[in-house]
């Protein structure tokens, strides 16, 4: 069963409009919550006026920070892994200051959505405007205003890695090369907006909340906190989530502010994002800014890298800092880096909060590190493939360890993998030893073709750990249940695959349970391309107890050797002979008898384990673009698009491949058109899909799968993780391709059909 390309199970129920989304979730007489939102991204408030919007028909109420104390500095940032962030306490509405444009700073709650739409327009705040700071070399230099002004300056966080003598490598070297590279902001845009609802039970002094959160337990621990409620005295459940790509990630005000009306109102309220206001409610993604320097032999040989770079984290920082020490560690990327320097500093602005976004700080690293490998590979006379292959670290080579360690505290080693293996598949694939004459063909007809290559690595299934319970009902049916929602990926199809395998049990008669804080105890949620590795590695110890315990069960009433008991396609015999046996259902009773209880503890058949990896396991892969440009408009047409992975093990090849395709996509959409971009003012001039331009499918063309998977020896299930991975090198591969076509140098992501114009002779 694992290894199978097994059509997703999901598929069928959200196809058919049987999924149940937030806004499905029926909540008799439920309110309505609107958010009042600053038009300002720097200002001090001196005057909330709710009297009009509280006298309209269909206003249930309407409330400001000192309505709700409750919420004031309920947002602290969380604790992550690696880098320290200076301490600073968000409320979930804006207490005094706003900070960004879209700063929550009063709720409406109505009768239905229109009432509350209404009741919020009818709000009246009174500003006073302060400078604002978008800019982050000036936030970070200290000649902007201050974003948090007891901090002193607005450098949020630092990491720093070195290894080897800088110097000595720069003075060996035959070329050095330093160029400023910028990554743009952009942000995800999931099929189903953020959405959430609450209901408060007073008889029990218990609180049920709906949200289309990655991380429950997070979201529960943060309103159980505000409100000073005990942990299991709420309820968090994340039924279907329609996308999430990260930006789900995080604990945003208004889960809060829903809660505490809830509460505070005693009927269930419910609130829901529009469009339009995610592009100021949702967290963005990128924005950073890099000063790289390459070192190079005459050979092409890599001798030094070093990086001094800013992150424009926004006004808060609701994942940490965690996305400056991603980007410094996959710097190094695939290949042999002697000598490592790197400087990484998160600022603060006036603009949207920053979090991980598919990809997480790679995207920005891999379109870093393999542009300037372009660049100086053109500098010294050498191909850039030529380039590459003289400096991927082989397979003969693995595990490979590097002198720095990963955010995890752990050393970095790459447990497996054939980089160069990666590289050559994808290359034949997309026919680069014939793509020269190709080239000179289509110049020679005045049109202008070039070819990009970007590798990437990816360190997937962070810890601490992930569990998952394994249960066999009264009627032989098997339910799996985890904590870490899925948010589309097709964890019901892939972990029911494990534990089938395992159990040896139908696909068909297993049931997966996720995302519900009030069935499974604990979880970190769904991020970092973790759940393959870790709930899959979980599922698979669980299911392992669970056919111990029938094995044991089912060797009394068969009158045989525990070790002499099968199971085959959910039925229980002696081995040797499958007419002697059980049903799983049988097994089951057997273990509701007393003498069965004496010996595991418990009645039933059931388990639960949990997974904790020593360190990550290092996925990696290789894009190849093939791109035209129309010299007069700029337009970048990607012709060809092959992406080959190494996904380890791969418990369901078809997901995979999927997961490839969209990753791509994003990736494509990373390079070209999608762009958040801000006035000096700190007012956001692509605010809708009107100016925000997402990939249509007529920019994507067929995409190449391939993978040439290398076994992770770091877990039982051999997996690495793939979520994330694909959507990565697209903007490196496919800037390193227009580069080619054109013969000009690009140092900023995304690439802009305007700049191109004057560039394309």
């Amino acid at each position: 069963m694992i290894g199978q390309r097994v059509r997703r199970r999901e598929d069928e129920r959200l196809l058919l409009g049987h999924g149940r989304y937030v806004s499905d979730v029926p909540l008799e007489s439920a309110l309505h919550v609107a958010i009042v939102r600053s038009p300002h991204a720097h200002a001090a408030i001196e005057r909330i006026e709710l009297d009009d919007a509280r006298r309209l028909p269909g206003v249930a109420g309407a409330y400001r920070l000192a309505d709700l104390p409750e919420l004031r500095g309920a947002l602290p940032p969380p604790a992550v892994p690696a880098v320290t962030v200076k301490p600073y306490r968000q409320s979930a509405l804006a207490d005094g200051l706003v900070r960004f444009a879209g700063e929550p700073v009063a709720a409406v709650v109505g009768t239905d959505a229109y009432a509350a739409a209404d009741g919020a327009a009818a709000v009246r705040v009174d500003y006073a405007p302060l400078p604002a700071v978008t800019d982050p070399t000036r936030a970070a230099d200290g000649s902007g205003a201050l974003v948090h002004a007891d901090w002193g300056d607005n450098v949020a966080a630092t990491v720093a890695l070195a290894t080897g003598d800088l110097d000595e490598a720069r003075r060996r070297a035959h070329v050095v090369v330093t160029r400023r590279i910028r990554c743009g902001r952009l942000t995800a845009l999931p099929m189903e907006p953020r959405a959430v609802a609450a209901r408060w039970d007073a008889a029990t002094g218990s609180l049920h909340v709906w949200s289309s959160t990655q991380m429950p337990y997070a979201v529960r621990q943060r309103i159980a906190e505000a409100l000073a409620l005990p942990a299991d005295a709420v309820r968090v459940t994340a039924p279907d989530v329609g996308g999430g790509f990260g930006t789900k990630g995080p604990v945003y005000p208004e889960e809060l502010v829903v809660a505490a009306l809830a509460r505070r109102l005693g009927r269930p309220v419910r609130w829901t994002d529009t469009r339009q206001e995610s592009f100021v409610s949702t967290t963005h993604a990128g924005d950073q800014l890099h000063d790289v320097t390459l070192a190079l032999a005459a050979d092409g040989e890599i001798l030094a890298l070093a990086d001094d770079f800013l992150i424009d984290a926004g006004a808060y920082l609701p994942r940490g800092a965690v996305v400056a020490s991603v980007t410094a560690t996959h710097l190094v990327g695939l290949y042999h880096v002697p000598v490592f320097h790197c400087r990484g500093r998160v600022v603060v602005t006036h603009k949207v909060p920053c979090a991980p976004y598919r990809g997480a700080g790679r995207t920005q690293a891999v379109f870093v590190g393999e542009r300037i490998l372009d660049i100086a590979a053109r500098e010294l006379g050498l191909d850039p493939v030529a380039v590459r292959r003289r400096n991927l670290v082989r397979a003969d080579q693995m595990p490979y360890q590097r002198s720095i360690p990963y955010r995890d505290g752990a050393p970095m080693v790459h447990d497996s993998g054939d980089y160069p293996r990666l590289l050559e598949t994808a290359l034949e694939r997309v026919g680069h030893a014939a793509f020269r004459a190709r080239q000179a063909a289509a110049r020679r007809e005045g049109r202008r073709i070039g070819l990009g290559v970007a590798a990437y690595n990816e360190a997937t299934g962070i810890g601490p750990h992930e569990g998952a319970r394994v249960a066999v009902d009264e009627t032989g049916r098997v339910r799996v249940t985890v904590g870490a929602p899925s948010q589309g990926q097709g964890h019901e199809t892939v972990l029911a695959q494990v534990c089938a395998e395992r159990l040896g049990v139908p696909l068909a008669s297993i049931d997966v349970g996720a995302g519900d804080t009030a069935r499974f105890p604990t979880s970190l949620g769904t991020y970092a391309s973790r759940i393959a590795v870790l709930v899959g590695n979980a599922v698979a110890l669980a299911a392992d107890a669970v056919r111990e315990r029938v094995a044991r069960l089912a060797a009394r009433a068969l009158e045989c050797d525990a070790a002499d008991v099968a199971m085959t396609d959910g039925r229980v015999h002696v081995k040797g002979v499958p007419d002697r046996g059980l049903s799983l259902a049988d097994v089951v009773a057997l273990g509701g008898h007393p003498d069965a209880v004496r010996e595991f503890g418990e009645p039933g058949v059931a388990a639960t384990r949990f997974f904790s990896p020593e360190s990550v396991t290092w996925a990696a892969g290789v894009h190849v673009a093939v791109v035209e440009v129309d010299r007069g408009t700029g337009r970048v047409e990607v012709l060809q698009y092959c992406a080959v992975h190494d996904a380890g093990h791969e418990i369901n090849p078809l997901i995979v491949e999927g997961q490839t395709h969209g990753g791509a996509v994003q990736g494509i959409g990373a390079a070209l058109s999608e762009a958040i971009v801000y006035d000096a003012a700190g007012q956001p001039l692509t605010a809708s899909l009107m100016e925000y331009g997402i990939p249509r499918a007529d920019a994507v063309p067929p995409i190449d799968v391939a993978s040439a998977d290398s076994p992770s020896p770091l877990n039982p299930l051999h997996v690495k993780g793939t979520g994330e991975g694909s959507a990565v090198p697209g903007p490196a591969a496919i800037a390193n391709a227009v580069a080619d076509a054109l013969g000009v140098e690009l140092t900023e992501c995304p690439v802009r059909a305007e700049a191109l114009c004057a560039r394309g002779g």
